[in-house]
């Protein structure tokens, strides 16, 4: 999981690089070719720097292209100029109008092939080409977010519920869509959601009251923390600030073991085994590289330090005092009343429905992966503000120093990015089942709530957004 898939703007034309004649043949080849050759060309072009499961990935991307869209037309084309070698490009299914963005960049050591290639979803540029740049009247921002949400299940079917609050009032409230789609279950403002990596501001949270207690320093490290770790040469480099700003060099633990064996991750003791085997993706203190397996280590730094269970601890200290009754951890065996059935496409330009029963994690982890509802979440929203969860001193260190990431920084568990003068800080998450987004206007209290049962997806941009207005409120010129 990332912060964000990039956003493409025009013009709609191939570089003339290495990197925009390989896009290029990736256009030709899903228009023309059938499964078994896309499957080899690909194979052709991919790095050795790309990990196994990014080339499977990649590749069953590419044919289910071909498959449900007849192949692709370029929309977009964007190269970033802090990334040399990096282009992007928004392509468009020549059936079902269906759009993704594919992330290509070419390889130094090895002219002609590619060292990353991903495909993200992405909205329909027009669906918020006419949103206001400026503040609005509560009432006309009510009435843009119904329409676009009304718009959305036009366009992508969309299910699940969108909150956003100022400091005095309510000002959106609204749902769409069915939380079990084999019943016909509608969703309702009391519905449950999973919601992905939001959990990790949970864990950042409960990170920050054992240092606010004395319990723990921010660059303690990870051996001196977590002495069953197996790599004791690494963690003797990686300390706690480094593990919550992802920057400790660690990669991703949702490998093809990891779902293979899920029901046996379930405590973050569990996993500990499995990511000291992965490989390192950077030096410690260096690079942000986003990290799930970052954070359920400082779940188990958590456990070490509290003598508490993660879920235990986070129930203590995060919901019962922020009053958040909808909030938990599930596994497939429990039943959570309220809990909508998280679906996904197969393929991103694919229009049928799977449930992510075998796509999920056993249980969620201090990475992400539990569940809430919006009500639930503008109240941690308020109690991560007020005081009650952390102290202004302590809140204050978390957002010092943060690392530059996606449009703004990523603090400790926070993306932090300015819009007219005024923080917005949150988290997203988005995987199979699940599309989630909160995200707070710091200086005037306002926040916003997605969740969906759909995912992954970009429709928790509409957040981010929906935050912009807000910081334009009473913002001065």
């Amino acid at each position: 999981m990332t912060l964000a898939s990039p956003a493409i703007a025009a013009p709609a034309r191939l570089p003339d690089t290495l990197v925009g004649k390989l896009g290029g043949e990736l256009i030709r080849h899903v228009g023309s070719d059938n499964a078994q050759q896309i499957r080899s060309w690909a194979s052709t072009i991919l790095s050795p720097a790309v990990a196994a499961n990014d080339k499977a990935d990649f590749t069953t991307n590419l044919v289910a292209a071909a498959r449900d869209a007849g192949g692709v037309e370029l929309v977009d084309a964007r190269s970033d100029p802090r990334q040399p070698g990096l282009l992007q490009l928004a392509v468009k299914g020549r059936r079902g109008g269906r759009m993704a963005v594919w992330v290509l960049a070419a390889d130094p050591a090895h002219p002609g092939l590619l060292a990353q290639a991903a495909a993200f979803p992405m909205d329909d540029p027009s669906l918020y080409a006419a949103w206001p740049k400026e503040a609005v009247s509560h009432p006309a921002m009510k009435q843009l977010v119904e329409t676009t949400l009304d718009q959305l299940v036009r366009t992508a079917d969309f299910s699940g519920c969108v909150t956003v609050v100022d400091a005095r009032e309510t000002i959106v409230d609204a749902c769409r869509g069915l939380a079990d789609r084999r019943f016909g279950v509608p969703i309702d403002r009391q519905t449950r959601f999973h919601i992905a990596s939001i959990g990790k501001t949970f864990t950042a949270v409960a990170i920050a009251q054992l240092v606010e207690a004395g319990k723990l320093s921010w660059d303690a490290t990870l051996d001196s923390l977590v002495p069953e770790y197996p790599d004791h040469a690494t963690a003797k480099t990686i300390t706690v600030w480094q593990l919550a700003h992802h920057t400790a060099g660690l990669g991703d633990f949702m490998v093809p073991e990891f779902f293979a064996h899920r029901e046996t991750f379930v405590d973050p003791a569990d996993y500990l085994d499995l990511i000291a085997r992965q490989p390192k993706v950077g030096e410690p203190g260096k690079d942000w590289n986003y990290s799930n397996a970052g954070y359920v280590l400082l779940g188990r730094i958590i456990e070490n330090v509290s003598h508490e269970n993660y879920f235990d601890y986070i129930q203590r200290h995060v919901f019962t005092p922020a009053g958040m009754t909808a909030s938990g951890f599930d596994s497939p065996e429990d039943v959570t009343p309220k809990l909508a059935v998280g679906y996904f496409h197969d393929g991103l330009f694919s229009t049928g429905w799977k449930t992510d029963a075998y796509k999920a994690g056993f249980k969620g982890s201090p990475a992400g992966g539990g569940y809430s509802n919006n009500t639930d979440l503008v109240k941690f929203a308020r109690a991560l503000r007020d005081g009650t969860l952390l102290q202004p001193a302590t809140l204050e260190k978390m957002f010092d120093d943060g690392v530059p990431a996606g449009p703004g920084t990523y603090a400790v568990g926070f993306g932090d990015r300015l819009s007219h003068g005024r923080h917005i800080r949150g988290h997203a998450g988005s995987i199979e089942g699940t599309d989630a987004n909160l995200q707070m206007v710091w200086e005037n209290g306002a926040a916003v709530v997605l969740t969906s049962n759909e995912g992954p997806s970009q429709t928790w941009m509409l957040a981010e957004h929906i935050a912009d207005l807000l910081a334009a409120d009473g913002a001065k010129p």
